[in-house]
């Protein structure tokens, strides 16, 4: 997942109790949540520009499965193709190594980046 999606958990956005249940019905499947360390600082990042508690942040966080980001991940984000930015070349760059079934997002160029690079994409509460 990048932060777009995560950050809906902590602030009420449209689509906010969509990603809460999909995410739910993922754990209890015995799925795994992941993704790369870049989504612990954009995540807390963001709180504290909107004044949330870092314990929120952290009682999200502690629901996925964060993976260091690696070197490899770095460099691939740098040669993939389109307009990304750099956090979202990360986190597509890391969710391609951790060879994820699906990316859950909002940010409609790192979605259709996903889905060039062969990964389901998913928005819970958006028409697709």
């Amino acid at each position: 997942m990048d932060t777009s999606a995560a950050l809906k958990l902590l602030v009420e956005e449209t689509e906010s109790s969509a990603v809460a249940k999909y995410f739910a019905a993922a754990v209890s499947r015995g799925d795994t949540l992941a993704a790369s360390m870049l989504l612990y600082t954009e995540l807390h990042c963001a709180a504290n520009r909107r004044g949330l508690p870092g314990g929120l942040v952290n009682s999200v966080l502690s629901a996925i499965n964060l993976v260091d980001v690696a070197r490899s991940d770095l460099m691939y984000a740098a040669a993939l193709p389109g307009r990304l930015r750099s956090a979202d070349a990360i986190h597509l760059a890391a969710a391609i190594r951790l060879q994820a079934d699906v990316m859950v997002a909002y940010d409609a160029e790192l979605l259709a980046a996903a889905v060039d690079a062969g990964l389901n994409v998913l928005s819970p509460g958006t028409r697709a």
